[in-house]
């Protein structure tokens, strides 16, 4: 269903402003034209920040006018709102472009049929009794609990049947316990077992296979993992460090990508490569045991590693009495129970704990939620009330000192886009103006190339062998799934006529262009401001990757 959040992502700009994401480019321009023409003509103001509206004014703007569609009552009769102008879109969705632009704004929504279950009544009729004492389960609720609570019920079960070697039950119950086991010892206990694998962050994801690969048992194996300590508390990062000597000592080799100290100091050897970053690294700095990193020379590595260096921390902001507070209390779900904490405004809060001691939850399932009802009108609560009850029957809490806030804004490490061809230039806006760089270049004009040709999300410009994605995708049947490049255009992503376009300069093709560095891009933007500003941002922060 249609993420109506996802929609209208800032409520502080006005109708005219462009509260409505869709509708501010080339082809929704004509929607906004129609939602300014018809809020004049109802006396709606356009130039009112929209959390700001009546309520009645906000769902006029989004589901349209209740009669909207009977006779005589369409457009330009009748108001179609934003939730017509999706309800068009589905209608159109045999366009592959249409279906891009859909999984955009689209959410994840509870099954009304099994409420979220996932089985058949019929499965659900069957209940095993852990305790022997009348603690039934079903399979729903198994998978619903925490998974060092999964643990300890299988334990127990095994304890209780008592089970011969010989018995077939032995084995499957050897091996269930021995992967819950697992995943509680690498700081994974506090999922649950029907937890969508599209809610986990990378690192829980990489520590999920990592469990899977010490159950498969393989040996003469090459596992390569990426920063699998993020995320992690220092607690859980040993713990992570003893499972990767668990998968070492089974007889495999292990190659790790790494920055924590606490996973670099216990490697056996230790690959450093600098000394700088972009294109002032790609040099081996230390190659040796991990004892002798100490002596490398101009390794920053090193120098951190054993403290020569140090980043020094900003100053803090002290916190006064005076200082405001954003409260959030009665709050209960998962292990919080009247759960109360007061942010103050105007610092930077660090909220912290080992793994499964409710972080996520608080934040996540507690705060945000109750700012987007508060302050975003389009979750359904009622932003006149300063404090009030917010959520649902679960977990109703109290949420006070939001009106000190303009707006909310969720960062996190969820992917930038929901299909595989996103990429950052796409996501900061630069991918538009870096099209039209290449739709003037005098091969471009030569062979008729538009600025849709540029694009691999169409087809005039998109590999016709990988449809624009670069890779294929190789199932495999006891680890993850394997992606390998294009063999038609070699992970390009284009059509090879599309990619004989250059820029003058360096020569380069779109995907090389792609294939940059932010550094690299930005004497291209010169004639565009606002993605030159954008591509600074990212060379700032030191995202000096891949442009895709």
């Amino acid at each position: 269903s249609i993420d109506y959040r996802l929609a209208l992502p800032d409520l502080s700009l006005s109708i005219a402003e462009g509260v409505v994401k869709p509708w501010q480019t080339k082809t929704g321009a004509e929607c906004q034209r129609d939602m300014i023409r018809a809020a004049r003509r109802y006396g709606i103001p356009t130039d009112v920040p929209f959390h700001k509206l009546p309520r009645k004014n906000q769902d006029w703007v989004i589901h349209g006018e209740p009669d909207y569609g009977k006779p005589g009552r369409s457009w330009p009769n009748a108001w179609y709102g934003v939730a017509g102008y999706f309800r068009w879109l589905e209608s159109k969705a045999y366009k592959m472009h249409v279906r891009v632009l859909l999984s955009r704004y689209r959410a994840y929504t509870e099954c009304p049929a099994c409420r979220g279950h996932r089985f058949k009544p019929e499965s659900l009729r069957f209940r095993i009794d852990y305790t022997g004492s009348g603690d039934w389960l079903r399979l729903s609720e198994f998978y619903q609990l925490p998974i060092r609570d999964a643990a300890g019920v299988v334990n127990e079960l095994a304890g209780r049947l008592n089970l011969s070697q010989g018995d077939a039950l032995s084995p499957v119950l050897s091996e269930v316990q021995n992967r819950l086991n697992a995943m509680v010892e690498i700081g994974l206990g506090y999922l649950s077992l029907d937890r969508p694998t599209r809610t986990l962050s990378g690192g829980e994801t990489q520590r999920v296979n990592l469990t899977a690969c010490l159950g498969s048992k393989l040996v003469n194996m090459l596992y390569v993992l990426d920063e699998p300590s993020v995320g992690l508390h220092p607690r859980d990062t040993e713990r992570l460090v003893l499972l990767l000597a668990k998968l070492r000592d089974l007889g495999n080799t292990l190659v790790v990508v790494e920055h924590e100290t606490g996973v670099i100091r216990r490697a056996d050897h230790v690959v450093d490569l600098g000394p700088g970053r972009g294109e002032h690294g790609g040099e081996i700095v230390f190659n040796g045991p991990g004892s002798a990193l100490v002596k490398a020379k101009g390794s920053l590595t090193a120098e951190y590693l054993h403290g020569r260096k140090k980043m020094d921390a900003p100053p803090q902001r002290k916190v006064t009495k005076k200082t405001a507070r954003l409260r959030l209390a009665k709050f209960t779900r998962n292990n919080l129970h009247e759960f109360e904490v007061a942010i103050p405004l105007g610092r930077f809060v660090c909220v912290t704990g080992v793994s499964g001691s409710g972080k996520t939850t608080l934040i996540r399932d507690g705060l945000l939620p109750a700012l987007n009802e508060k302050m975003g009108g389009v979750a359904g609560a009622d932003s006149n009330d300063e404090a009030g009850d917010i959520g649902g029957d679960s977990h109703m809490s109290s949420l006070t000192g939001w009106r000190a806030l303009e707006a909310v804004m969720l960062v996190d490490q969820s992917s930038l886009g929901r299909t595989p061809r996103s990429n950052p230039a796409v996501y900061i806006g630069a991918f538009d103006d870096i099209r039209k760089l290449y739709a003037d270049s005098p091969e471009a004009k030569a062979r008729n190339l538009p600025t849709g040709a540029f694009s691999f999300n169409s087809a005039q410009g998109q590999c016709g062998y990988c449809r624009g994605t670069g890779f294929e995708k190789i199932e495999m049947q006891f680890l993850s799934d394997v992606f390998i490049k294009c063999p038609e255009c070699n992970g390009r992503r284009y059509r090879e006529h599309v990619l004989e376009a250059r820029l003058t300069g360096r020569a380069w093709s779109i995907a090389d262009l792609l294939e940059a560095t932010a550094d690299e891009v930005i004497e291209f933007l010169d004639d565009f401001p606002e993605s030159r500003s954008a591509a600074k941002a990212l060379a700032k922060l030191q995202l000096l990757s891949d442009v895709v």
